[in-house]
């Protein structure tokens, strides 16, 4: 097993396989640390990882590696740890202070939790209203006590927080602010209350006025329609702020992401699915499409099913149909590039939609040619299949209409329309409904200009049914209900 010192951690950035041993700057005593498992690498400047010392201890290692920052981030994480345990707030026991052998970088071991797991762990198993209210409650209760201890964390977050089967504990000493004079004010407790709630989907949105009283009620306050207001604002606000930032990383290198640009080409692909038994693909997607199946075949777009390995993939290349065509593309993001931004901004709201994989754009400088968009294929059926299958089974409709109102819902809601409405573009996959073919979805700034796409969006839908009567009444009921809803004439 190899032994890692400073600048080896340094160096190695992302490319540090596992397990490796660091040894530790201890009073005439040598003691090892057995890394098994990366928690996070932000190359150059900080590594967690879980694995043991001394007897075999299960530990989670902080390391500061950064050549500028690390004391300066190493000392703010045991301000922080020392807040959280005079306010008597739970956190893992901090079992080690001190450096590497070469003094280089600074290091904290924590106890690992065993039998804890994250509250976004744990949501992972609820999907009831009432089951996520009662698993949110004692992180509520939590959130409470850290503010009324005059403290509160810069980017409090689900991942923050350690649940068992009754203790919670707050982790990431680093990002816990000093402590104020007192308890937190009211503002500034509505404001992170309302960044904890913006880090979930939208759908979460309904438990946040029974979370809200659980709060209020542990701060001992009194819950008027203003705060409310405020919290609803602010967490609109906080949402907006954090897609913005979100997609703002897409484009570029980071943990999520792999980005290769040239002269020639700009390839950017998901960090998780980058691989080496993967490069030929990406080097080479439209061999992989002579040799799929063609799902549509057109003058602006080839649609093709792969298989590489065990995985299946879907491509879509995006054409250059004649040099005018060229001469209007090329300034312009490739429908590749916008296909890619909008299946981030979907999953970021918590709509479904396949899985983006990676964009390719072909260019020469800045100017854009052909692009190719490649995603996860999912297996199902459009509901206009469905409807054509089950057209006798009232229920199955049923069933499909309740998802397709909810998904259009939460269009509407993050002000998105989409373009082309066709029922070939709504999916249904392992019982959920998905939204496909992204490159005309816009997200409008403008009130109006969202109801009016959105109000060409719903009659683009109500001419899909014109064959099935019953089918088509219900369409209308429901586009009906949304335009009231959202005041679209």
């Amino acid at each position: 097993m190899r032994c890692h010192d400073t600048q080896t951690l340094r160096r190695k950035g992302r490319a540090l396989p596992t397990p490796f041993r660091l040894v530790l700057n201890t009073a005439g005593e040598r003691r090892e640390l057995i890394c098994s498992t990366i928690l996070r690498n932000l190359p150059g400047k900080r590594l967690v990882c879980s694995g043991t010392w001394g007897r075999q201890q299960p530990v989670v290692a902080k390391i500061f590696i950064d050549a500028s920052g690390a004391e300066r981030h190493y000392q703010q994480e045991l301000k922080g740890i020392t807040a959280l345990k005079a306010a008597q707030i739970p956190t893992p026991a901090l079992l080690f202070q001190g450096t590497l052998a070469d003094g280089l970088a600074p290091l904290l071991l924590f106890q690992k939790m065993e039998g804890f797991e994250t509250l976004t762990e744990r949501l992972a198993t609820v999907a009831s209203t009432d089951g996520r209210i009662e698993t949110i409650r004692p992180v509520i209760e939590a959130i409470a006590r850290l503010h009324a201890a005059g403290l509160r964390q810069r980017d409090i977050h689900p991942g923050n927080f350690l649940l068992s089967a009754n203790d919670v504990m707050i982790i990431d000493g680093d990002d816990i602010e000093p402590p104020h004079n007192g308890p937190l004010p009211q503002d500034a407790s509505m404001s992170n209350l309302a960044l904890f709630f913006a880090q979930f989907f939208p759908e979460f949105d309904n438990t946040m006025p029974q979370l809200l009283d659980i709060y209020i009620n542990s701060r001992d306050w009194h819950l008027d329609s203003a705060i409310r207001e405020t919290i609803k604002q602010k967490i609109r606000q906080w949402r907006d702020w954090r897609q913005k930032k979100y997609l703002q990383k897409i484009q570029r290198p980071c943990t999520a992401f792999i980005v290769k640009k040239d002269w020639h080409r700009l390839m950017v692909c998901d960090r998780e699915w980058y691989a080496p038994s993967k490069q030929h693909l990406l080097a080479d997607p439209d061999a992989y499409i002579k040799n799929g199946t063609i799902l549509k075949d057109g003058n602006t777009a080839t649609v093709a099913k792969v298989t590489l390995g065990s995985q299946t993939l879907v491509i879509k290349r995006y054409n250059i149909k004649d040099n005018r065509h060229a001469l209007r593309r090329c300034l312009r993001p490739s429908r590749a590039m916008v296909s890619w931004r909008n299946a981030h901004r979907l999953q970021f709201l918590g709509i479904h939609t396949p899985r983006p994989i990676a964009v390719i754009e072909n260019r020469w400088g800045f100017l854009r040619k052909r692009a190719f968009f490649i995603m996860a294929y999912l297996p199902g059926e459009t509901i206009e299949q469905i409807v054509r299958t089950k057209i006798n089974d009232p229920q199955v409709i049923k069933d499909c209409l309740d998802q397709l109102e909810a998904l259009l819902k939460q269009l509407a809601v993050a002000q998105i329309s989409h373009g082309d409405f066709k029922a070939t573009n709504f999916l249904i996959s392992s019982g959920r409904l998905s939204l496909v073919d992204l490159d005309g979805m816009q997200a409008h700034r403008s009130i109006s200009a969202f109801k009016q796409g959105f109000h060409r969006d719903l009659q683009r839908l109500q001419r899909n049914w014109r064959d099935f009567p019953m089918v088509y009444r219900q369409i209308v009921d429901l586009t009906d209900r949304l335009m009231h809803a959202f005041d679209i004439e």
